[in-house]
C-alpha cells in the first residue's frame, strides 16, 4: 500500500479498495500538487504577500507629522518669547534700582543752596556779632527751603480756626474754656503737611470741646 494510500484510509476510515476512485485520479493524487512556478530551486515554497496601505492611516501619518512640526514651532516661539521676557525684567529692575537711587536727586540739588545760605548766616553772625545778622541769614533760609517745598509739592495744612478733621489733624489736647465753637482747632502745636494729594504728617493740635 502506497503512502497516500494509506492517507486515504485514515482520512475516511475504510480500506482504500472501498473507494470509488478512477486510475487517472489516483495517479493524480499519488504525484501530488504541482510545484509553484516561483518555487525555489530548492523545492522551498514562499508565499508572496502584497501589502496594501490603509489611506486612511496614511492621511493620519501626514497628519500627525504636520502637527509635529507646528508644535516645534510653537516651542521656539515659546523660547523665544521667554528669552525675551528676561531680557525685559533684567532691564527694568536695573532702571527701578538705578532710579531708587537717584529718585532724590532733584530734591538734594535744591537743598544744597539752602545749606550754603545756613552756613553763610552763622559765619556772618560770628563775624558781626550782632542777633540781627543771624535772624536775618535764617530767616532767609527759611523761605529758601519752604519754596524748594512748595516746588516739591509739599504744602502745610491749614489747621488755625478750622473744623478738626481727623484726616488732616490730630488733636492731642482737648479744651472747654473759649468762645470757638465746638470741635474747633484753637492752636497749632505742630505744623502738618500735605505732599501732591497725600498726608504726609497731619497737624498736632488743640481742640475746643464741649463745655
Amino acid at each position: 500500500m502506497s503512502r497516500k494510500q494509506r492517507e486515504v484510509e485514515i482520512a475516511y476510515g475504510v480500506p482504500v479498495e472501498r473507494v470509488p476512485v478512477s486510475e487517472e485520479e489516483r495517479a493524480e493524487y499519488d504525484a501530488g500538487p504541482a510545484p509553484d512556478e516561483d518555487c525555489a530551486a530548492d523545492g522551498s515554497h514562499e508565499e508572496m504577500v502584497e501589502v496594501q496601505i490603509d489611506p486612511a492611516a496614511h492621511d493620519l501619518q501626514a497628519r500627525l507629522d504636520a502637527a509635529i512640526v507646528e508644535m516645534e514651532g510653537h516651542k521656539n516661539q515659546y523660547l523665544r518669547t521667554l528669552a525675551d521676557f528676561q531680557n525685559f525684567r533684567r532691564r527694568n529692575e536695573e532702571q527701578m534700582r538705578e532710579f531708587r537711587q537717584y529718585a532724590s536727586r532733584e530734591l538734594i540739588v535744591g537743598l544744597l543752596p539752602i545749606l550754603d545760605n545756613f552756613q553763610r548766616a552763622l559765619a556772618a553772625a560770628e563775624q558781626n556779632q550782632t542777633y540781627e545778622s543771624l535772624v536775618g541769614g535764617v530767616s532767609l533760609t527759611l523761605r529758601q527751603l519752604q519754596e524748594l517745598l512748595v516746588k516739591q509739592g509739599v504744602k502745610p495744612i491749614e489747621a488755625l480756626g478750622k473744623e478738626f478733621d481727623p484726616t488732616y489733624h490730630e488733636a492731642v489736647v482737648r479744651v472747654e474754656e473759649g468762645d470757638e465753637p465746638e470741635n474747633t482747632v484753637v492752636e497749632e502745636l505742630q505744623a502738618g503737611y500735605t505732599m501732591h494729594d497725600r498726608v504726609l504728617r497731619p497737624a498736632m493740635v488743640k481742640v475746643r470741646a464741649q463745655g
